[in-house]
């Protein structure tokens, strides 16, 4: 069957975008949230370390308080008060936490020895659903995309997919909900979750939360300074045959000394039968601290630093590491610029390191909507060709994102 003309390819992720416009605003990864004392992610996540799905009532009346530009008018003002309503006026049962998430993006690549590429991507046209049935929790997603995302996609195309990101069932083994328990297709704990999903340390220990999720058993806890979650991993369902799906886990854990200060450790294992490039078996390794800092509200810095370790039977061993730092400043409600710098060496043998800096601005310009834009200059290196000189390849990205979360 050919595939779909690009206009039914937009038309359909356009309609994906009006649903979303339709429900109540959805979770996004914001770690700089700890400039207001927010150390943990479950007063206004349903996913218990934060990151991709539905808000709480009360994130959703968060996100317009302390995310949007205010124009003048004071924070409580009780606007907020329909914001956090379903379609801002009808009020939701609180056993139904309902969400969606639409971002479109402009791409313009220069890499230095190749033609320019431009292009519109839709990053994300996600609806959730999580439902509470005294401690049981049942939450998934629904999502489209034109391209990419192979392994959450529920079809088989090459383009024009259905994807379900996460979809699991839980309980909540204490009245205040401390601890929760879940199992099905679940984001990995490890490290910071944040919108910038293809940084390196991301991209690198396969942690990010676009389209890594796997199956498994996972355990959350989050009580006063302490939070955590370990998950037993199963594989991913959606790649087959069944000797290329990792095994393993994943945990991370995090302590807040002060409403301001956070820090933490991450670890990761996995394992497969045959590395999907080298057809053998694949052990991976990643362990890193992480660390969330206001020193003023009006400014956070947040860094990660991750080594990993790939061991592939009769083909060698090779570590290597990703880091990152950032620093975001907010000098009035709802307008953030933001400097992030970056360093990965992915362990082959002769790579030199690769660094990039990325220059962003965000204005958070209604409840649920925002607009970024992202400049991101890299030197990529490479190793050598049989034996010889390492290369390093520059490379400009300009990014341009609509997102709409209501």
């Amino acid at each position: 069957m050919p595939a779909p003309p690009r206009a039914l390819r937009l038309a359909a992720s356009l309609v994906f975008g009006l649903l979303v416009l339709l429900v109540t605003s959805s979770a996004r990864a914001y770690p700089w949230m700890i400039r207001h004392g927010y150390t943990g992610c479950t007063p206004c996540h349903t996913d218990p370390s934060g990151g991709a799905g539905a808000l709480t009532e009360y994130g959703r009346a968060q996100s317009d308080l302390l995310l949007r530009m205010r124009y003048g008018q004071s924070s409580d003002s009780g606007e907020a008060d329909g914001t956090s309503r379903f379609l801002g006026f009808v009020p939701l049962p609180e056993q139904a936490r309902i969400g969606g998430d639409f971002r479109e993006a402009y791409l313009s690549d220069h890499t230095h020895g190749a033609p320019a590429l431009n292009q519109l991507i839709t990053m994300r046209a996600d609806l959730y659903g999580d439902f509470k049935f005294g401690r049981f929790r049942a939450a998934g997603s629904l999502g489209y995309v034109p391209q990419g995302d192979l392994t959450a996609s529920l079809t088989t195309n090459p383009k024009d997919n259905v994807i379900s990101r996460e979809h699991w069932l839980g309980v909540e083994l204490d009245d205040e909900g401390t601890y929760l328990l879940r199992a099905g297709r679940i984001t990995l704990p490890y490290g910071i979750r944040m919108i910038e999903h293809n940084l390196w340390a991301r991209s690198l220990t396969r942690t990010d939360i676009d389209a890594t999720q796997e199956y498994g058993v996972a355990l959350s806890f989050g009580r006063d300074k302490l939070r955590g979650e370990l998950m037993g991993i199963a594989g991913n369902f959606q790649i087959s045959p069944d000797e290329f799906r990792e095994r393993g886990y994943s945990l991370y854990v995090e302590y807040a000394p002060l409403t301001t200060l956070a820090v933490g450790v991450s670890s990761l294992f996995t394992r497969a039968t045959r590395d999907i490039v080298y057809g053998v078996t694949d052990y991976r390794y990643s362990n890193g601290p992480f660390l969330r800092y206001a020193p003023l509200q009006q400014l956070v810095f947040l860094t990660e630093v991750d080594s990993v370790y790939q061991s592939l039977t009769w083909n060698g061993h090779r570590g290597g590491y990703a880091a990152f730092a950032q620093l975001d400043y907010e000098p009035i409600q709802g307008l953030h610029a933001m400097a992030t710098g970056e360093v990965m060496n992915s362990g082959q043998a002769g790579e030199p390191l690769s660094a990039d800096v990325w220059l962003s601005a965000v204005w958070f310009f209604l409840p649920h909507a925002d607009l970024r834009f992202d400049a991101i200059f890299s030197t990529l290196g490479g190793p050598g060709v049989d034996g010889g000189r390492a290369t390093h390849t520059n490379e400009e990205l300009w990014l341009g994102q609509f997102h709409v979360f209501l």
